[in-house]
């Protein structure tokens, strides 16, 4: 059995008393952070190599400070794979996780801009469950929200829930279990909101 936690973080480096700190009084297998608000060029040292754990991240591509997906797996929860993105374009290794389903109601650009601002990261795990080892796949997202000043984002975000359901379901379908955790960045009814 695995521990998995997540927390939207609004920024990774405003932990004041260490990372490592954080995640080990967070005592969890699987750490996933939604909001980190840091870039490859910002990312340091003490956040990317926490001795422990493998980490993972996804960055925005295209603003400084703005979105951003990590996780952070203890080495007794190393993944046999993990993937940047929902839509396979953003890896580049033999070790990527696949099942990317059907993409034919998107185009290319649509597929591109959904993944250029770091709102997902997949790990693949291999656990004991009951009497088998059991693959599960872990989706860590951090959703866009719809802005009401900004209709095009409604869109954006409706077509981000659309890519997530296509790469769940084809995961399941190849028969991986499959956990959908983050910030979704959707309410209920009003009074959930805030």
């Amino acid at each position: 059995m695995i521990a998995i936690v997540t927390w939207n973080i609004n920024g990774i480096r405003s932990f004041r008393c260490g990372i490592k700190k954080t995640l080990d009084e967070l005592d969890a297998d699987i750490i996933c952070v939604q909001e980190t608000k840091v870039t490859r060029d910002l990312l340091d040292e003490r956040i990317a190599i926490v001795d422990g754990y493998n980490s993972y991240f996804s960055f925005s591509r295209g603003r400084s400070g703005y979105s951003g997906v990590a996780t952070y797996c203890k080495d007794n929860a190393t993944p046999i794979a993990a993937e940047e993105g929902l839509t396979g374009l953003l890896t580049n290794n033999a070790g990527g996780i696949g099942c990317y389903g059907n993409h034919s109601e998107f185009t290319d650009e649509e597929l591109q801009l959904l993944d250029n601002e770091g709102r997902a990261i997949i790990t693949q795990h291999r656990v004991q469950c009951s009497d088998k080892i059991q693959t599960i796949t872990v989706i860590n997202v951090y959703c866009p929200r719809a802005d009401p000043e900004k209709p095009e984002r409604r869109q954006f975000k409706l077509q981000f829930y659309k890519l997530l359901q296509t790469r769940a379901e084809a995961m399941l379908k190849n028969g991986s279990s499959v956990i959908l955790l983050g910030d979704v960045n959707t309410s209920h009814r009003p009074i959930d909101h805030c």
